[in-house]
């Protein structure tokens, strides 16, 4: 099992301001990379991407789709635990397949090998998006998953939830976001007010698309099977011409995919900022971390090492990878945004 090891700088600032002298460490503080890494011992030969994590600092569960377990047809929805820890005497950061540090706790997750077990449909199953009622937010659920499927043709966004710690509800259509069209990637706003997805309904382009959720009550389920009609609505200034895909939404930060000109080729990775109620326009995030090669479905999270900069994992077909499509990782500097 390989373990990514990336060596943490830290300013002299945090050194000699920050900490009193003589506390024994010479490394006080973790530094995600900014520059991508891939995250190899979750890869494969096959493509891999469309990841999803809640925050739940330095122990992330993890999901992905991947086309692995049919050697390159279907892709499946799997689960993998993601450990993130930081040596204050080394200075190492080291990301792993593992429950390394979870103890007790990493045994109630478990209980999501079910859950993707629901959403695999025997078509392809891409963009899950996972949700953990850690702190009673909800009234309905545990764990939920929203994810899309095209096993009757186009892709339509289902869920599956537990309300214990047992299995899963069978997969449900929200039918009020689906359409005859090709709808994917569900991801809620902070406060579960909007359901933003992307779908291509106008045009044969993908935009970026929401609903109204009333969240009141905390019953998120009952909002989820709800089969009345809902307002859809485009964002247009994060849409474009072109094909905008794979948002989602962390903190003030919406991250997505776009192939809009003025990128560096193929889908790039975008950003916007939801600043005085409304969405900011897109900005690339750069030669740091696009290439002439496709980037796809990044996620953010907060991995409780880093205190500057949230942990971004995306997909890349860049050359450098196992093959295919790769997941890698990257350090976002949220505290400049």
């Amino acid at each position: 099992m390989n373990i990514f090891k990336i060596v943490t700088i830290i300013s002299l600032f945090s050194l000699f301001s920050c900490y009193p002298k003589g506390n024994g460490y010479e490394y006080n503080q973790g530094s995600l990379p900014s520059i991508p890494v891939n995250l190899k011992e979750f890869n494969s030969v096959y493509d891999d991407y469309n990841s999803t994590s809640p925050t739940l600092g330095r122990l992330i569960p993890f999901c992905f789709s991947t086309n692995r377990n049919s050697a390159g047809n279907n892709f499946d929805i799997i689960y993998r635990p993601m450990s993130v820890s930081f040596s204050k005497t080394t200075g190492i950061l080291d990301v792993t397949n593992s429950y390394g540090g979870w103890g007790e706790y990493g045994e109630k997750f478990t209980v999501l090998s079910y859950g993707v077990g629901k959403m695999n449909t025997g078509g392809d199953d891409l963009g899950p998006y996972l949700l953990l009622n850690e702190i009673n937010q909800f009234t309905d659920f545990k764990f939920l998953f929203l994810s899309a499927t095209d096993v009757d043709g186009n892709f339509d966004i289902n869920y599956t939830f537990n309300t214990d710690s047992s299995g899963f509800s069978e997969n449900e259509a929200v039918t009020f976001l689906n359409s005859e069209f090709n709808d994917l990637y569900p991801v809620f706003n902070p406060d579960f007010s909007k359901l933003y997805f992307c779908s291509d309904r106008e045009n044969s382009t993908f935009n970026i698309f929401h609903a109204d959720i009333n969240n009141s009550d905390k019953k998120l389920i009952d909002k989820l099977s709800d089969t009345s009609h809902h307002e859809i609505i485009k964002n247009s200034l994060i849409s474009s011409n072109y094909d905008d895909k794979c948002p989602y939404i962390f903190d003030n930060m919406l991250v997505f995919v776009s192939n809009r000109p003025g990128g560096f080729g193929g889908f790039d990775l975008y950003y916007s900022l939801f600043e005085n109620g409304e969405w900011t326009t897109p900005v690339n995030f750069g030669a740091d971390i696009n290439t002439e090669f496709d980037e796809y479905r990044p996620i953010l999270f907060d991995e409780g090492v880093d205190y500057n900069k949230h942990m971004m994992v995306f997909s890349s077909n860049r050359p450098e990878g196992k093959g295919g499509f790769d997941l890698y990782f990257v350090g976002v500097e949220h505290s400049k945004y």
